[in-house]
């Protein structure tokens, strides 16, 4: 199963190659936020996507209808669509699975704000659609008439990744030949943020480019972000018959829960999930040369992460490269998954693996090759996105570099 198509919706911009070569150079996402100057919040850095005119880049879509979230959805699928040289909006038996973990949150909160100030007959009839939480993948399907099955999947900061991951197995058992996946998170709003401040994992570093620091010693949370990555997915037979680009192959996966605490990691869970996606690819440990980890920049995600992969590679882990593209994106949730999916795809088809930024200071906790701050070139042939969410919801991909004729 191969991959043909990729878009990219960041703090960066709308389009993957300005994404590719931000991570590549080690520039950040991060910024002071917009928007929140009226809230009294201790906390106002993130990475928050550019102001698009949605009217006009979408102008077949009612905008009434659709959450700001499902837009950007839509947009994101347009882009891939088109990447993969697919025509928009032609009917086509293609799949959509959408991975998100806060989904219409936006319009949820205008509702219910709606509701507390005005009461329930103030509440508009078009709530029910644009806040289900299965509008963004229904959304995308119609707007493309993209005729294969459509849902969403909601597994916090693994969504996106899952997605994928459903997307890959369902190919593979021979239900789908073609299937758009990735993750979507537009959800940095006031009372989502609030809370974030409130729970006290975010980073209190005043300096935003600074702020997000994972496997550095000094670490003090994480960033949030917005975004959004679709891929498609297809049989390698199918994008051979039309003569599609490949950028790179999906091998395997693997999924575990913790079932241990539902905000505290653990280590044994995710390397679970990690053996099992090796299992599945029917790879080594030692075959493989590079790790997108999920690297969040907290104390424990860190660490705990760090043992994972020792537990799963054993003594690969020593020689194995590893970098987290979140110490320049910051943590765009449910959409982190798919965005690092598109990483792991270009860093193999470039043989170039992007860094960590802001790694200055050793933690003897964090003790692998974690690509502190330059870009490191070197041969690539297998490498694994880790993904691990609220909840103990884990998900490791396999990703191969694609070789003409393999």
């Amino acid at each position: 199963m191969v991959i043909t198509g990729l878009s990219t919706i960041t703090p960066f911009g709308l389009d993957t190659p300005t994404f590719w070569h931000n991570l590549t150079h080690g520039i950040s996402a991060i910024h002071s936020l917009e928007g929140f100057e009226e809230h009294d919040l201790s906390i106002e850095i993130g990475g928050q996507i550019p102001s698009i005119n949605l009217a006009e880049v979408l102008p077949g879509v009612d905008l009434r209808r659709s959450d700001k979230s499902t837009s950007i959805a839509i947009l994101a699928a347009a882009l891939a669509l088109d990447d993969a040289g697919l025509d928009s909006r032609a009917d086509r038996p293609i799949a959509t699975i959408i991975g998100s973990g806060f989904g219409p949150a936006q319009s949820q909160e205008d509702s219910y704000s709606m509701y507390t100030l005005k009461g329930p007959k103030k509440v508009r009839p078009n709530t029910i659609p644009k806040t289900m939480y299965n509008n963004m993948a229904s959304l995308v399907s119609i707007h493309h008439r993209l005729t294969g099955g459509n849902h969403i999947v909601a597994a916090a900061c693994a969504s996106g990744a899952v997605a994928l991951g459903q997307a890959f197995q369902q190919i593979k058992f021979g239900w789908e030949k073609q299937i758009l996946a990735g993750g979507v998170d537009v959800y940095i709003i006031p009372s989502i943020l609030g809370a974030w401040i409130n729970l006290r994992v975010l980073s209190k570093n005043p300096e935003p480019t600074k702020a997000s620091r994972p496997f550095d010693r000094k670490r003090d949370g994480l960033v949030l972000s917005e975004g959004a990555a679709i891929l498609i997915l297809e049989q390698l037979e199918s994008a051979q018959l039309r003569g599609a680009r490949i950028y790179a192959e999906i091998i395997g996966c693997g999924a575990s829960s913790d079932a241990s605490h539902i905000a505290i990691p653990n280590e044994w869970g995710q390397a679970r999930a990690m053996s099992r996606a090796l299992a599945d690819a029917h790879i080594e440990p030692k075959d493989v040369s590079y790790i997108n980890a999920h690297g969040t920049a907290t104390a424990i995600n860190d660490k705990t992460e760090t043992k994972a992969i020792k537990i799963a590679l054993g003594t690969a882990a020593k020689t194995v490269s590893v970098s987290s593209i979140k110490s320049m994106l910051g943590h765009s949730m449910g959409a982190s998954g798919a965005l690092e999916a598109v990483a792991t795809s270009l860093a193999l088809k470039n043989d170039l693996i992007p860094p960590t930024i802001n790694y200055e200071n050793p933690d003897p906790d964090c003790d692998l090759d974690y690509t502190p701050n330059q870009a490191k070139k070197k041969p690539l042939n297998i490498a694994l996105s880790n993904s691990f969410g609220f909840g103990g919801n884990n998900m490791v991909l396999v990703f191969k570099k694609y070789e003409e004729g393999s």
